[in-house]
């Protein structure tokens, strides 16, 4: 899901439309209709925002979506949901928003410990902290692969590549960073 959602933010990074041109102006009741599935994984969920540019505006659909539906999410669900208004917070330039919603995010004790270093991760470059980041990164990279190997042939570690960008274009906003976009580069992509 983290890997569906950095896409869709690195397109709409990639100057794939513009706030300016289309508005963020939205119906919070319409996706307040939608079933999970749609409102998080769909193209005419809150990604509808994200592509045009509206990051903050999608976390306050993300923050209605959630409180109209609370009682009927799972655990992962929620952790999934604050993980993306975060991703939008931080996006959208409210970084300790962001903060303090990645601090929510993290998983169960015991579990997914890579999923730990990466929301680290992001904390550590909204914090400005690179020493941290390049901790946090260090640690993950030394991560054994799981007994029996990777599964589905998937990274090893999760997320690595994300927190290189981090640490590749601390000096770039979260938004740009986060999708691999720095300094003139980051400068082309919106134009």
């Amino acid at each position: 899901m983290r890997i569906l959602t950095g896409l869709v933010i690195a397109l709409a990074w990639a100057g794939i439309a513009s706030a300016q041109e289309t508005g963020c102006a939205y119906d919070p009741q319409a996706f307040v209709a939608q079933d999970y599935e749609t409102f998080n994984t769909a193209p005419e969920g809150w990604q509808a925002l994200a592509i045009n540019d509206c990051y903050i505006e999608a976390a306050e659909a993300i923050s209605a979506w959630h409180r109209a539906h609370a009682s009927d999410l799972s655990a992962d669900q929620l952790r999934t949901l604050t993980w993306n208004a975060g991703l939008m917070r931080g996006a959208g330039g409210d970084y300790q928003s962001a903060i303090f919603l990645f601090r929510q995010t993290f998983p169960e004790r015991g579990q997914a410990a890579a999923g730990h270093y990466y929301t680290y991760a992001m904390i550590a470059f909204l914090e400005r902290d690179r020493e941290g980041l390049q901790r946090v990164r260090d640690a993950l990279a030394s991560m054994p692969e799981p007994e029996g190997g990777v599964p589905n042939g998937a990274d090893w570690p999760p997320n690595l590549q994300s927190v290189d960008n981090l640490l590749t274009c601390f000096d770039s906003p979260f938004g740009w960073a986060v999708a691999g976009y720095c300094g003139d580069e980051a400068e082309a992509a919106a134009e």
